[in-house]
């Protein structure tokens, strides 16, 4: 009875399943059958892949060198932010400055040596490295004096422009070590041993041409002898632009001469008189003797090639003597050497006009307003003063020369124009008002006083402010007084 129960219960199992769930079996049993199919087919229809050996290629140095920076950079910036930019820098600017100091040495220092022998270059380096870098006055002229023996051993003429830039040299490291009476000692012994050579040299070409005028008359001369006089003859002309050379720098020496003794180590104001005069006489002989020979006054025998003096040079020795004698209040002697410097001034620049001009022209009046204020009576022992003219016509004159100093000026234009020429036109303008107040003309005076304090204010020229005032506070207190 149970086993037909229970056979009637799994019937009904059977019977209450329902018929769509059975389709749905089959359908994704049919699915499944299907795909396993297709895949069983492609399997087996694919095509084996050969077998290929893996191929390594090496890098290049660029590329492991680019792989290389590219890593090393790779968060250099985020990690070092004040570092990093640091180190560029340093390295550009040592860069910029290796670059700078090899210029210098080509272009400037080496030039300087190329000159010279190889073993007197090395002696010099080592003299101008204790000169210029590491003070040493001991050393230095110990390799100065080396320089200059081995110059002497290797045949270079003693008044050849290197050995006498050697001694010149050694007085300036005298004078940079504080020795400036040792730097006196050499100068006063170079400029001696010139001129004696100068002299005796130009006195042996005097007797020489002199002989070669009485054997003029020779008719035949072999072709042996000739080359040997056109090789005597080059040899003179050699020496005789050494000797124009040799006196320029000798005047330059009495012009330093005149600086080193007054100054404050020496203070020895008649010996710098003395020296500064000294280079005026030599300027004036060799002016003469070249008038005399037919040679150029404002040129060395070679031409315009810089052996002798020119005009401009020549009037700033005059110059540098006329401003001793004005310091010294001695304006009837600095007068006639301004004037004379202004006729070479003139001379050399010709229709063109520069503010040398103007400044001579300024130092002229102020010349005459100080012989104005102290007139010079005539003397035996002054020549320059045996011409003696009267106060008004003093300062009549003086007039006339600082207003040709500012209309002088008023005619030069930038960029020929410098703060020269608006200086002088101050200095020029309160002469003026000086002028002005010696006649007794307190309004015109001034006029050109506060003209004067305008022009130094537009251009800043505080010792010119302080002239025109310190003018209108006298005319001030000077028109109190009278009232």
């Amino acid at each position: 009875m149970f086993n037909s129960v229970s056979r009637r219960l799994w019937v009904s199992k059977l019977v209450r399943v329902p018929c769509h769930e059975q389709s749905a079996r089959s359908f994704y049993h049919g699915i499944q059958e299907n795909m396993r199919r297709e895949y069983s087919q492609a399997l087996f229809a694919r095509k084996p892949v050969p077998y290929t050996r893996n191929q390594v290629r090496s890098l290049a140095f660029s590329q492991r060198m680019r792989l290389g920076l590219r890593k090393a950079s790779k968060g250099i910036w985020r990690n070092n932010p004040i570092l990093f930019p640091l180190a560029i820098i340093s390295v550009v600017g040592a860069t910029a400055l290796l670059i700078y100091v090899t210029y210098v040495q080509v272009t400037y220092v080496n030039p300087q040596y190329n000159k010279f022998p190889p073993e007197v270059a090395k002696a010099l380096r080592i003299a101008v490295y204790y000169t210029e870098l590491d003070l040493n006055p001991s050393r230095a002229l110990v390799a100065y004096q080396e320089a200059l023996r081995i110059a002497m051993d290797q045949g270079i003429h003693p008044y050849s422009d290197e050995v006498l830039g050697i001694k010149l040299q050694v007085a300036l490291m005298l004078e940079k070590a504080g020795l400036v009476k040792a730097a006196i000692e050499v100068l006063e012994r170079t400029k001696k041993d010139a001129l004696i050579w100068i002299n005796e040299g130009r006195g042996m070409k005097e007797v020489t041409a002199k002989g070669r005028a009485d054997n003029s008359n020779t008719t035949k001369i072999h072709d042996s002898v000739l080359e040997a006089q056109r090789q005597r003859k080059e040899q003179e002309d050699y020496e005789e632009r050494q000797r124009d050379k040799t006196l320029k720098k000798v005047i330059g020496m009495e012009v330093k001469l005149a600086e080193l003794y007054s100054s404050d180590h020496i203070q020895d104001e008649k010996r710098a008189e003395e020296s500064q005069v000294a280079a005026v006489e030599l300027c004036l002989k060799e002016m003469k003797r070249r008038q005399r020979l037919g040679l150029p006054v404002g040129q060395g025998s070679g031409g315009d090639d810089g052996s002798w003096l020119n005009l401009i040079e020549i009037a700033s020795a005059f110059t540098d003597l006329a401003d001793m004698y004005t310091q010294q209040q001695k304006p009837e002697l600095a007068l006639p050497l301004y004037m004379q410097a202004l006729a070479m001034v003139k001379e050399d620049e010709g229709n063109s006009t520069s503010c040398k001009q103007v400044v001579l022209l300024n130092n002229v009046a102020q010349a005459m307003v100080e012989q104005a204020n102290r007139p010079v009576h005539p003397s035996k022992g002054n020549p320059s003063t045996q011409l003696s003219l009267s106060n008004d016509q003093i300062i009549d004159d003086a007039k006339q020369w600082a207003r040709k100093a500012v209309d002088v000026a008023a005619d030069i234009h930038p960029p020929v124009r410098d703060e020269s020429c608006d200086v002088s036109c101050v200095v020029a303008t309160v002469n003026l008002g000086y002028l002005s107040e010696m006649q007794n003309r307190l309004k015109e005076a001034d006029d050109l006083f506060l003209k004067a304090k305008r022009l130094a204010q537009d251009i800043g020229y505080q010792e010119g402010i302080a002239q025109a005032e310190k003018a209108q506070r006298r005319l001030e207190k000077s028109r109190e007084s009278h009232k």
